[in-house]
C-alpha cells in the first residue's frame, strides 16, 4: 500500500516511528472506510487513527498521546509504516520524499545554490547546526570549551524561561542533542575521534540533573545514542591516548556518581572494551572505595547499590584470575541473597552437597529475619530438590510439612505434595488434624488455598461455610460448580441476599450488576420463580428508579 506521509513528520520522529514498527509495537489494526485504527505500544498503549484517501494521501491523523496535541507523533508514523508494509516487517532505510528534486536542482546554477545556502546559514540557526554536522570535515577543529558552550546553550534553550521541559516539549531538547550527535558521527566517518567523545560525554553529563518530564523516554533515547558514539570510537580508534581519556572519564564518572542512573551504559562499555589488567585494577580501586562509603549508610537504596558493587567486584576478580580473593569476597558477603547463591552454585559444582544444604538452611534463617519470604521459598525449593535427588524421603516430607504449616501456610501446592507422600489409609487419619491446624488461623479458612483443600477432600460443607462468610457474587460463582449438586437452594438464597443488599444503593453500574446476578440466578433450579418474585417486589418498591426498572425489564 503506497502512502505519501514521510514529509508530514520530522526526520527524528520518522526514525522513532519506524523503530516502533520494526519492534512489532503496532497491534490490532482495523479498517473502516478510509479510516485505519490501531494500538501502538510505547511507554503506554496509545490509540492511533489515520485517514488515507484513494490516492494514498493522509487526510487526517489522531493519537491520544500528549505530544500529538500539537504535532504529528511517532505513534502515527509507526501505524503508517505498518500500513505501508501491510504488516510485514522488512528491513529498509528511511527515505525522504524527494520526488523530482534531483531534476530541479540540476536546472539551478551553482552560484544560485551557493547564494541560497549562505542566506539560509545566516538566517536559520537550525540550518547552521545541520550544515555543520554534515560538512564538519571542512570546519576548523574546535576546542572542548566550545562544545561545552554549545551543548550548554542547547540545553538552556530547550529548558526555556519556565525552567522545565514539559512532556510535549521534549523534542526541543532531543532535536538539538540529535544534531550534536549527528555531528559526532560525521566526525567519526572522517576519522576524528576525540571531538565525538567530547560531544557524547558532555551530553551524558547533562542528563542526570535535566528538569524534564521524561515519560516518553527521551533522555534514555539520547543516552543510548551517546553510548553508541563512544562504542563506535572504541571500535575504530587505534589511538591509545583517546582510549585512556575515555577510560579516565568513565572511571571519574562512576567514582563521583556524576551520571546517576545513566551510568549503566558506561559500566557495560568498561566491561566490554577495557578488559586489560591495568584497567581492571583501577576499576577495583574505585569499587572498593565506593563499597566503603556505602557501608556507612543504612538506607535501602545504598544497600541495593552495595550488593551490586560487590557482585561487580567478584566478577572482576575472577576476570583477572584472582580466584581466592573472589571466593573470600563471596564468603564475607553471603548475607546478601544473590551473593550466597553464587557460593551455592560453586559448592554444588564441586559436589559439596552437605555444604550446599547448610548454606541454604542458614540463608533461610537470614531471609526470615529480613522478612524476605520470596527468598525463603527459593531456598526451600532448592532444599527439596536436593532431598529428592538424594532420596532423603524423611527430610523431604518434614520440609514440605513445615512449609505448609509455617513458611507458606495453607499453600495448596504443598498440601498436595504432602498428601502424595502418605499412603491413602494413613492420609485419611492425618488430613483432618492438618486442616484443623490451618483453620486455626481465624480468617485463614476464607483463603482460596484452604478452599482448594476443601475441594480436594470433598469437604463441601466447609467450602459452603467458607464462601458464605465472605458473600461476594464473584466468589459464589467461582465455587458454584462444586456446591450446586447438594446446596443449590442455599446458593440461590445467598445470591438473593447479595441482590437485596445491592438494591439499597443507586447508580447505573450497580443496576447492571443486579441484572447480571438475577440472570445468573435464573440458570439454577427454581431460579426463574425466585427471580420473578424478586422483580415484582423491586418494581413496586423502587418504582421511581427509572434506570433500575429499565435494567430489570431487560431480563
Amino acid at each position: 500500500m503506497a502512502i505519501n506521509f514521510e514529509e508530514l513528520f520530522e526526520e527524528k520522529i520518522l526514525e522513532r516511528g519506524y523503530y516502533y514498527y520494526l519492534e512489532d509495537s503496532v497491534h490490532e489494526v482495523t479498517k473502516n472506510g478510509d479510516y485505519y485504527e490501531g494500538l501502538v505500544y510505547g511507554t503506554e498503549i496509545y490509540e492511533v487513527q489515520v485517514k488515507i484517501n484513494k490516492n494514498g494521501n493522509v487526510e487526517d491523523m489522531d493519537c491520544d498521546c500528549p505530544y500529538a496535541e500539537e504535532n504529528n507523533c511517532k505513534h502515527m508514523a509507526a501505524l503508517l509504516y505498518y500500513l505501508e508494509n501491510e504488516g510485514q516487517i522488512e528491513s529498509k532505510k528511511l527515505k525522504k520524499n524527494t520526488d523530482n528534486y534531483d531534476k530541479i536542482v540540476s536546472r539551478i546554477s551553482e552560484s544560485e545554490i551557493k547564494q541560497f545556502v549562505i542566506e539560509k546559514l545566516y538566517e536559520n540557526s537550525d540550518f547552521q547546526n545541520e550544515f555543520r554536522s554534515y560538512f564538519v570535515q571542512y570546519f576548523e577543529k574546535i576546542p572542548k570549551k566550545v562544545y561545552e558552550r554549545r551543548i550548554s546553550q542547547s540545553v538552556c534553550q530547550a529548558i526555556g524561561r519556565k525552567g522545565f521541559i514539559e512532556y510535549n516539549e521534549t523534542d526541543k531538547f532531543s532535536n538539538s542533542m540529535y544534531d550534536h550527535i549527528q555531528e559526532a558521527k560525521n566526525l567519526i566517518k572522517h576519522k576524528e575521534y576525540q571531538a565525538p567523545f567530547w560531544i557524547a560525554s558532555l551530553i551524558l553529563e547533562e542528563l542526570p540533573d535535566l528538569p524534564i518530564d521524561d515519560s516518553d523516554g527521551t533522555t534514555s533515547y539520547v543516552e543510548s545514542k551517546c553510548i553508541e558514539v563512544i562504542e563506535e570510537i572504541l571500535q575504530k580508534c587505534k589511538n591509545s591516548d583517546i582510549k585512556s581519556e575515555i577510560f579516565n572519564w568513565s572511571i571519574a564518572s562512576i567514582k563521583n556518581d556524576s551520571l546517576g542512573d545513566y551510568s549503566d551504559g558506561i559500566e557495560k562499555i568498561l566491561d566490554e572494551y577495557f578488559t586489560e589488567n591495568k584497567f581492571i585494577d583501577e576499576r577495583l580501586k574505585i569499587i572498593n572505595g565506593k563499597i566503603q562509603e556505602l557501608k556507612q549508610k543504612n538506607d535501602y537504596y545504598s544497600k541495593y547499590k552495595l550488593e551490586n558493587l560487590i557482585k561487580a567486584k567478584i566478577a572482576l576478580l575472577y576476570q583477572i584470575e584472582m580466584d581466592e580473593e573472589a571466593l573470600k569476597t563471596i564468603e564475607d558477603n553471603i548475607c546478601y541473597a544473590s551473593i550466597r547463591r553464587i557460593l551455592i552454585d560453586i559448592e554444588r559444582n564441586k559436589g559439596n552437597i552437605d555444604r550446599v544444604e547448610n548454606l541454604l538452611k542458614d540463608g533461610m534463617e537470614v531471609a526470615l529475619k529480613q522478612n524476605h519470604y520470596g527468598t525463603v521459598m527459593y531456598y526451600i525449593e532448592e532444599l527439596l530438590s536436593i532431598y529428592e535427588n538424594q532420596n532423603q524421603k524423611e527430610k523431604y516430607k518434614n520440609l514440605v510439612k513445615e512449609t505448609l504449616l509455617t513458611y507458606n501456610r495453607g499453600n495448596f501446592k504443598y498440601y498436595k505434595k504432602l498428601k502424595e507422600l502418605y499412603p491413602k489409609e494413613q492420609w485419611e487419619n492425618k488430613k483432618d488434624s492438618i486442616i484443623k491446624t490451618l483453620e486455626s488461623d481465624g480468617d485463614g479458612c476464607h483463603r482460596d488455598d484452604l478452599r482448594q483443600i476443601y475441594i480436594e477432600e470433598q469437604y463441601y460443607d466447609k467450602l459452603l461455610n467458607s464462601i458464605f462468610a465472605t458473600p461476594l457474587f464473584e466468589i459464589l460463582v467461582k465455587y458454584e460448580k462444586y456446591l450446586k449438586k447438594d446446596y443449590e437452594q442455599q446458593l440461590l438464597q445467598e445470591y438473593k441476599k447479595i441482590v437485596d443488599e445491592k438494591s439499597k444503593f443507586t447508580g447505573k453500574r450497580n443496576y447492571e450488576e443486579i441484572r447480571k446476578i438475577l440472570l445468573h440466578m435464573k440458570t439454577l433450579n427454581h431460579g426463574k420463580e425466585l427471580v420473578g418474585k424478586m422483580m415484582e417486589e423491586y418494581k413496586i418498591k423502587y418504582a421511581n428508579r427509572r434506570l433500575m426498572i429499565e435494567e430489570l425489564n431487560k431480563i
